[in-house]
């Protein structure tokens, strides 16, 4: 009996100064139900607002918190829950953690990026935008390790640039992005595993 095709995995890190990017990216992409996309932004522990309502509405992505355990889907897009770590798992479901924080962070996006590694996740690209501290970019480097296509937000465009320097410190990713221009990265990415 064959397994089914795992969904490309579309990952995006960021922190401070990301959110509105995001958000925009979000509510303009495409939908394609052969890809999973997920989402880890840090947040504080208890908003005073949900998250997933500040994204406003989706078209038709189903737009979810994953419970422990929860299968990866097509056609869905994943957020990080608030003082969790998200992993993926090899056997295709999402995994949540209580372990320490990682650069000060849970969800911690190296958390999130390695995950994907460790799970041999056969299509797989990520994202880094502005952000306050170095979270994300050794994952992504492992990412890019992996063979897997790599973005990160142009110095000159992120809010905050620490974050994405902190990745070009370690490598230089395969593309270099403003946020205008996230969707068009994440279609290219795509498009590279058809």
């Amino acid at each position: 009996m064959s397994t089914p095709k795992r969904p490309f995995l579309w990952l995006m890190g960021g922190s401070a100064g990301s959110f509105t990017p995001v958000r925009r990216f979000v509510q303009q992409v495409p939908y394609l139900e052969e890809v999973a996309i997920v989402l880890c932004l840090h947040r504080m522990r208890n908003p005073r607002v949900g998250m997933i309502e500040a994204f406003g509405q989706v078209e038709r992505w189903k737009l979810l918190e994953p419970d422990d355990k929860a299968a990866v889907q097509g056609g869905h897009i994943y957020l990080a829950p608030a003082d969790y770590h998200l992993l993926v798992e090899e056997e295709g479901y999402m995994s949540l953690s209580v372990e320490e924080p990682v650069h000060y962070s849970r969800p911690s996006i190296d958390v999130l990026f390695e995950s994907v590694v460790r799970a041999r996740w056969p299509y797989a690209g990520a994202a880094l935008l502005s952000g306050a501290n170095r979270d994300g970019a050794a994952g992504l480097h492992l990412m890019h390790q992996a063979g897997h296509f790599t973005a990160v937000q142009d110095l000159t465009d992120a809010e905050i640039p620490t974050m994405p320097q902190a990745a070009l410190d370690l490598f230089e990713p395969t593309r270099r992005f403003r946020a205008a221009e996230l969707v068009q990265v994440f279609l290219h990415a795509v498009s590279l595993y058809k």
